[in-house]
Formats: structure tokens, C-alpha cells, sequence
């Protein structure tokens, strides 16, 4: 064991509240939470990410359901990704797009972007109606490395994935963009693109939040592969 994992091995974790479950119909879903008390930085943090963890704003939490272990953190084993046929089309028909990664900042022209995209695609979800406390809150912390890969058409803001920086790689915090008939696979684009991002910046891993199994939504993850995925205890092969 790592003199990393000693360490997060005496975090104290918080059980949050039951809730109705997001993902799968009639199951209630509870999280727990390393100690809000703890001065978390980016390499803690990255080593949480490492056992199963993600960021929310200030927060990094895993699931911790009672009977149910549906939920896997899944990462991308970046230096042997295999595009498939569909994906070098979505990257064919994109490429005139201008692609940057940079620091993150709530600029309003990506809060725009994100409210349009919450109240066009999220209009039934409890992220309705966005606000701009509730959108910084949500994407950004005080102690996390985190970027943001934006997408350009022209100059007009289309797409945005928001990424925090880890030791071993990127790791997906949430993605929004354009929803408009004129932009056709935005969120497939953004997520091969910080795959890019990551084997130039020789990281390992893109690590892509929770897979869920029996949940059609998050069938998106697992076309991109080799990966892994968090049981366990451990990381394994999904192939």
C-alpha cells in the first residue's frame, strides 16, 4: 500500500441522506462523503478518485447503497483506446470546430450555454431551473485543479466539458452544449476529445463518473473502451 492510500485509509466518510435513486426506478441511493472538515487538495483528492470517488463542488463522494452495488466508477485506459468506426466519424464530421483546454472561470457566456442546455434536456430533472450559484457551486471548487475544454464554431461557445486534473488523468465532471438540430454528437465529441487531451498530457486514465448497471442513459460509457471499473475494492478489466 502506498503511503497515499495509508493516508486516505483514515479519512472519516459521512453517510449522506436517502433519496430516491437518479439512475434505477424504485431504489433509494445514499452517499458518503470524505469529512467536509478535511483540507482536501488536488493529490488526496486524486487518490480518492483512485478508490472510487468524485467531486461535487467542495464535496467528493462515492455510492454506499444498502443491497445495491450498481454503480461502478469507470475510466478510460487511455494509451489503449481503440476509436470505433461511429467515433472517427463524429470526429470527422467536428473537425473544423476549435477545441482549447483552459483554466477554469465562470465566464457567462458558458453559464448561457448551460442554462439552455439544462432547460432543454434536463427540464424534468432536479437541476431545473439553473442558476448561476447553483451551476459555480455545482462545476467548481477552492482546492481542486480544474479545466475547461471548450468547443468553438466560428467563435460562437457550442460546447463545453468542465474536467478536473488529476495525478493520473481527467476526470469528467459534467459536459453541456448545444442542443440545437445544427450540432449533431456534441457530447460524444467532447469526450474523445479529452481522451486527446489526455494522451497528450501523458495521463493515464479519463475517468468518466459512475456506469450504472441496468440503466440505459449510462450505456454511452462503455463504447468507449479498453477500461476499467471500480468493484470491489479494486479496478477491473471491463474486458
Amino acid at each position: 500500500m502506498s503511503q497515499k492510500e495509508k493516508v486516505t485509509q483514515h479519512i472519516r466518510l459521512f453517510k449522506g441522506p436517502e433519496h430516491a435513486c437518479g439512475y434505477l426506478d424504485d431504489k433509494i441511493a445514499v452517499s458518503v462523503f470524505a469529512d467536509p472538515s478535511l483540507l482536501l487538495n488536488n493529490d488526496l483528492y486524486s487518490e480518492l478518485s483512485r478508490q472510487g470517488f468524485r467531486r461535487s463542488g467542495e464535496h467528493v463522494y462515492r455510492p454506499h447503497c444498502s443491497g445495491c452495488s450498481a454503480c461502478w466508477a469507470y475510466r478510460v485506459l487511455v494509451d489503449d483506446f481503440k476509436l470505433s468506426r461511429s467515433q472517427r466519424r463524429v470526429l470527422k464530421n467536428n473537425n473544423s470546430f476549435e477545441v482549447s483546454l483552459e483554466p477554469a472561470d465562470c465566464f457567462e457566456e458558458d453559464y448561457q450555454l448551460y442554462e439552455e442546455y439544462i432547460s432543454t434536456r434536463h427540464k424534468d430533472g432536479d437541476m431545473y431551473p439553473p442558476t448561476k450559484r447553483q451551476y459555480s457551486d455545482f462545476l467548481f471548487s477552492e482546492w481542486c485543479d480544474t479545466a475547461l475544454l471548450r468547443v468553438r464554431d466560428n467563435g460562437k461557445l457550442i460546447a463545453v466539458i468542465c474536467l478536473d486534473v488529476l495525478d493520473d488523468g481527467l476526470s469528467a465532471v459534467y459536459s453541456f452544449f448545444d442542443t440545437s438540430p445544427n450540432y449533431k454528437s456534441l457530447g460524444v465529441f467532447v469526450i474523445l476529445k479529452t481522451i486527446e487531451y489526455c494522451q497528450k498530457m501523458q495521463l493515464a486514465h479519463c475517468y468518466l463518473g459512475y456506469y450504472v448497471q441496468g440503466c440505459q442513459k449510462m450505456d454511452y460509457k462503455i463504447k468507449y473502451r479498453p477500461a476499467e471499473v471500480f468493484r470491489n475494492k479494486r479496478w477491473l478489466s471491463l474486458d
